[in-house]
């Protein structure tokens, strides 16, 4: 039987054994760099350490008030159920935790977001225009038959006005929007089959397309109405996330390759709350 590494130590080349020294316990050496360096690679390990270097970059660099440090450890431990500063003790001491942990776990979604904002608040108008096409969403109602004459006829009885879509819809349509009654949406106006996304671009509100086919099956479609997207507080987050995480992206995999990495880009000053 094998003598745990712990109880037996292997002997390097200058016969000085390799001591534990990386913490699984917090204060109990268990693992050496060797041990730690072969299980970060074997068990595919090395990706998850290389995002949680660069996160820490961020959260390492980022001051909070104190005042909101206190109210971010506050609903932190208020949601683990912890109530009182003894049953907070106890719960740091069952978890094996520090305070300085605690405030790290507490601040840390905090810190990154303000990171974020910072770096990209100036870009993310940018890219919302450059995307905007992709983000604008759509209404419209939707056909899909099997038979072409059937197409024919019911788009002239919608053009006539003798049906409507809802009710031709749950009667004869072969695809999802049987359920919906023929309405599709709001869905991105880029989404969907090349063919319908080249005539949604075109159309006006309550514009009818005769028959056209679509894969295997002939569709009859009318346009109801465009939602153009905003940059509103909830898509300007959304556009500083979408360019944090390419440069997020990018950074771990330098760190993957083995590269240097940069310095962490400049920041600008922090904007009042009310700006």
């Amino acid at each position: 039987m094998s003598i745990s590494p712990r109880l037996q130590p292997p002997e390097r080349l200058s016969g000085v054994p390799d001591l534990p020294v990386v913490e699984v316990a917090p204060e109990r050496p268990w693992l050496t760099v060797a041990e730690t360096n072969r299980l970060i690679r074997q068990q595919g390990l090395a990706l998850a350490v290389a995002q949680a270097w660069v996160l820490d970059e961020i959260v390492q660099v980022i001051e909070l008030p104190p005042e909101e440090e206190k109210q971010l450890v506050r609903q932190f431990v208020e949601a683990k159920g912890v109530s009182s500063d003894e049953a907070l003790q106890a719960w740091l001491k069952q978890k094996r935790l520090s305070y300085n942990d605690l405030l790290y776990f507490a601040t840390k979604k905090a810190r990154v977001e303000r990171w974020q904002l910072r770096r990209y608040r100036e870009e993310a108008e940018i890219r919302f225009l450059e995307r905007k096409l992709e983000l604008d969403t759509v209404v419209y109602s939707l056909l899909r038959l099997k038979d072409r004459e059937l197409a024919d006829e019911l788009f002239h009885r919608i053009q006539a006005g003798e049906d409507d879509f809802p009710t031709l819809a749950e009667s004869y349509s072969d695809g999802q929007e049987k359920n919906t009654r023929g309405l599709i949406g709001p869905v991105p106006l880029a989404a969907g089959h090349p063919e319908l996304v080249s005539r949604l671009r075109v159309s006006r509100p309550g514009q009818l397309w005769p028959p056209f086919q679509v894969a295997e099956l002939w569709v009859v479609m009318r346009f109801e109405r465009l939602l153009p997207a905003q940059l509103n507080r909830q898509m300007r987050a959304r556009m500083v996330e979408e360019l944090f995480q390419v440069w997020f992206r990018e950074r771990v995999q330098l760190l993957m390759d083995g590269e240097p990495l940069p310095p962490l880009p400049y920041l600008p000053p922090e904007l009042e709350p009310d700006s």
